[in-house]
Parts: structure tokens; sequence; C-alpha cells
């Protein structure tokens, strides 16, 4: 076996040919190890995220769709009972000070107020007093996420290709993209919705990383595939305060520098009428593939955002929308029953 070895490395030969023979099948050899650690990584990172995805699992028990209602913050509800209201504090008027005098006792200076000012009343029993829009409690399903990361906001489900639960910290885009839902450094990150968004916002956006093993939004881009849009025509994103269903209509890559021909402002929220079909416009405009699903004003809207490896600030966009009151997978599954054809 050694004499092989040598045989095949040229050992004894000490020309010229033989040493670049032989430093040829050190870098061959080298190579080969590099790769193996590297897919030896590649599996075992793999196998770690989705383990931790499987402890999320466990920690929730979403409730059948159909159980669930929507629970939106109330609207301001007025109330005849009189609350007691701040009285501003009177406005004091500077004066100049007082010119030297003989004595070193100051002169009393005058306190002038402006009269124009008027404290308001306390509310009587006529005065409508509107109380502030309060969240519903949580639902009970997400009891073990909250008590294990408070950032917790929803729960997403597509295929079975994602089922992880989603993490938001108030205007802030940063930390989870280098923490995981556990709060440890990672090189996934986590699932978050955008630190500007409000659960009940007309357009919810997800960030996740597009790992090359598949975890997070690594397939996010299959969506840009009929086979794969129409095996998962439907989505599943559980938020604190509801349970809801969504379909794609519009995918595509885009640019987030300004100055690309290819930029696509993705982070909308509220939209006047106008403004909301003209987002969806440009949303369809994009898309790589024409799928027939009607979207209008008063729908809300769901977007996936993850990294694309096409441009050094690329990006790949999924959008849906929300299922109707009265709509059903199955009538879902009809509409893109058409792209198939």
């Amino acid at each position: 076996m050694l004499k092989r070895l040598k045989a095949l490395l040229m050992w004894d030969d000490r020309s010229p040919k033989g040493r670049q023979h032989r430093l040829f099948c050190l870098v061959c050899a080298l190579a080969i190890v590099v790769c193996i650690v590297y897919v030896v990584y590649y599996f075992a990172d793999q196998d770690r995220v989705r383990r931790e995805g499987a402890s999320y699992r466990a920690l929730y028990s979403p409730a059948p769709l159909e159980t669930v209602s929507v629970a939106a913050a109330p609207s301001p509800t007025p109330t005849a009972t009189p609350s007691q209201m701040a009285t501003p504090a009177e406005t004091v008027a500077s004066t100049p000070s007082p010119s030297a005098a003989p004595t070193p006792t100051p002169t009393p200076q005058p306190r002038v107020v402006d009269e124009t000012i008027a404290p308001l009343a306390t509310a009587d029993e006529n005065t409508i007093v509107y109380a502030l829009p309060t969240n519903p409690p949580p639902q009970e399903s997400f009891a073990e996420l909250l008590l294990y990361n408070p950032d917790t906001v929803g729960y997403l489900m597509i295929g079975d290709i994602v089922d992880l639960p989603v993490v938001q910290r108030e205007n802030d885009n940063e930390y989870y993209l280098t923490h995981g839902f556990s709060g440890a450094e990672t090189r996934e990150g986590a699932l978050f919705m955008d630190g500007a968004n409000r659960l009940g916002d007309e357009n919810l956006i997800i960030y996740g990383h597009n790992m090359r093993n598949g975890t997070m939004f690594g397939q996010l881009s299959s969506f840009g595939e009929r086979a794969f849009l129409l095996e998962n025509a439907v989505v599943r994103f559980d938020t604190l305060y509801e349970n809801a269903l969504y379909v794609p209509f519009a995918m595509f890559e885009a640019s987030m520098d300004e100055d690309d021909a290819h930029y696509f402002d993705v982070r909308q929220i509220v939209f006047d009428e106008t403004s909301f079909e003209l987002f969806v416009l440009r949303l369809r405009n994009r898309s790589v593939l024409d799928v027939p699903v009607d979207v209008s004003y008063g729908d809300q809207l769901l977007t996936l955002v993850t990294c694309s490896y096409n441009d050094d600030d690329g990006r790949y966009i999924v959008a849906l929308r929300k299922l109707r009151e009265g709509e059903t997978e199955e009538d879902v599954r009809e509409m893109m029953a058409e792209l198939g054809a």
C-alpha cells in the first residue's frame, strides 16, 4: 500500500516534474479535506437549527383556525364618567433684575401671570372622556413562547419549510439578525417583524436570513416556481391576538439601493386607498409569476423578506394577502389551479 502511494506521488522522482506532481497532489488532498469539513459543518449546522426549531414548536399549540376570532384593539369608547384633568402650571414672566440698592436686602419682585391662559375646568357629568385603546390579552397558546422570549409576536408556518416563532424589538431591526430566538448569538438569527410594525398594521413585514442550508428563509425564493407555489398556496401566520391564513400574490427580487434600477421600497406599513392600490400594483408589476389572486383596499398584507445572493444589496420578497371573511383554503387552491393550467 505504501509502495503504491509513493508511486502515485512519484516520491523517488526528484526532478522538477516530480516536485510539481507532489505539490499538485497535496493541494488536491487539502481541497478534499476542506470540502469534507464544510459538508460536515453544513449538515451539523442544519441539524442544530432544525432541532432548535422543533423545541420551539413544542412550546406552541395553535388553536384551530375556525375557533379563533379576530381580536383587534378596541376603538376609543366614550364614557360619561368624569376624570380629573391636569391643570397647567401658571406661567411666570421674567422681569429685569433690580438695580443695586444701598441695603443688602433684595427687594421682592411681584410675580406676573399671563391672564390669557386659563386653567382647564374639571370634567363634569356631561363631559365625554375617551379611553385610550388597549390590546386584548395574548392568546393562551403563546403563553410558553412568551415565557421563553417576551419578544414573541407571532408564529409562521409555510408548508414543511418554515415552522418558527416570530419576534420583534421595537424600532430595532438589527438584534435578531445575529441572535436566535433563545437570545444566543447565531449565524441564522431569528425570524423577526419590522421594528416599526404594530400588530394590526395593513402590511406586516417579516425578515429572515436566506440560509444556504435551507433553514429560516433559505427556501423563500422557491415561491417563484409554479410547482412550489401551488403546493404552498396557503401560509399561516398567527399573532398574539389572532390566527390567520394568507395567500401569496407577488414574488420577486429587488434591490435596497435607492440608486439601483431594481430598487423597491418594501417598508410601507400604513396606507390610504390610493397609496395601497399603487403599492399592490407595483408588487404585481415586479412579480415573476402572474398570480390570479384579487387584492383590494381593506385587505391586510403580509410581506416576507430575505437576502438575495444575486446582488450585494438584494432581497427576495414574497407578498401575501390575508384570507377574507368567508374565504377558505379550498377557495384559494381553486384560484391557484388557474396558475397551473
